[in-house]
């Protein structure tokens, strides 16, 4: 890929994830609405329980990864399979998390017109800051996805536990 391909996809790459963070706060309001109560009633809690979670993952994904390679068959499929749903639940926690995140900073940056205008100020603010060299790569990029995980976790999971208590 040359440089001015990739200086025309870049830019295309952040709309549509600063598009899909606008999109998500649309469509589940509710989820997006606890994901972020959770993070801002205990950050610290969220990003413990967002690296907790990662590194669970991680090593949960490596296991299946290694049992992939050491396998072959009809195991091999039922491993990629099971690697594939770690990873995409991954995802979708992630998403539904720096939704919430996109959406707090667009209200902290002030009123916009409408929630829709400050989801999409607050979604560009977090991707430009995560494009910052080094900093934005290393630091904020990985602590934001992981206290958006964490949030997303303990915001969807916890009502399911209790939930699950109150039926019993």
């Amino acid at each position: 890929m040359n440089f001015l391909e990739t200086l025309i996809l870049i830019p295309l790459i952040g709309i549509t994830v600063i598009a899909l963070f606008a999109s998500l706060s649309l469509l589940f309001p509710a989820p997006i609405e606890k994901t972020r109560n959770h993070f801002e009633n205990a950050p610290e809690r969220s990003l413990l329980l967002g690296i907790v979670n990662f590194v669970f993952f991680a090593v949960v994904t490596a296991l299946f990864v290694w049992l992939t390679e050491e396998t072959g068959g009809l195991l091999n499929g039922i491993f990629i399979l099971l690697g594939g749903v770690v990873i995409g639940s991954f995802a979708i926690f992630t998403l539904f998390g720096l939704t919430a995140l996109s959406s707090i900073l667009g209200e902290r940056m002030g009123s916009g017109k409408t929630p829709f205008t400050s989801n999409l100020r607050g979604g560009a603010l977090l991707l430009l800051a995560g494009l910052s060299p080094y900093i934005g790569w290393f630091i904020f990029t990985p602590l934001m996805i992981w206290a958006g995980f964490g949030a997303a976790i303990s915001a969807l999971l916890r009502k399911a536990k209790v939930e699950n208590k109150l039926d019993d």
